[in-house]
């Protein structure tokens, strides 16, 4: 195992996923039953506001990219919101260069990348009001 962790909360009317370590095929069975544990909750709460948080996150691959994707989709057809935050410079070049981070000038179907939690927190929830 590659120091993989996840732990899941529930902050100002948002989930907050928190991943730690790598995040790679060699944890895929730990990390398929933490994205359901994922859809499990958004199917049982009233919110569909999800934070991804990344911060202690060194690594993810293609796997790990999927989810975003997948989890983006869903969230979208219940109409919520989707954030990540703390991604590192090196994962954040990566997300743009494969066209999934917003940009300034275009921000349709694209996932928001804020510096930490309490913005990407704050920034769902402002979207809401």
């Amino acid at each position: 195992m590659d120091n993989y962790g996840f732990e899941i909360t529930e902050l100002d009317t948002c989930l907050v996923a928190t991943f730690r370590g790598e995040i790679s095929t060699s944890c895929y069975s730990e990390f398929r039953n933490d994205y359901n544990e994922i859809c499990r909750l958004l199917s049982l709460s009233d919110t569909k506001r999800v934070v991804l948080d990344l911060t202690e996150t060194q690594y993810f691959g293609s796997l790990f990219i999927g989810m975003i994707v997948k989890l983006s989709c869903t969230i979208r057809s219940q109409q919520g919101r989707l954030a990540l935050c703390g991604l590192s410079d090196q994962l954040k070049e990566l997300m743009k260069k494969l066209l999934l981070l917003e940009r300034e000038s275009d921000s349709v179907g694209r996932l928001k990348h804020l510096p930490t939690r309490a913005e990407a927190i704050t920034q769902l929830n402002a979207e809401d009001a």
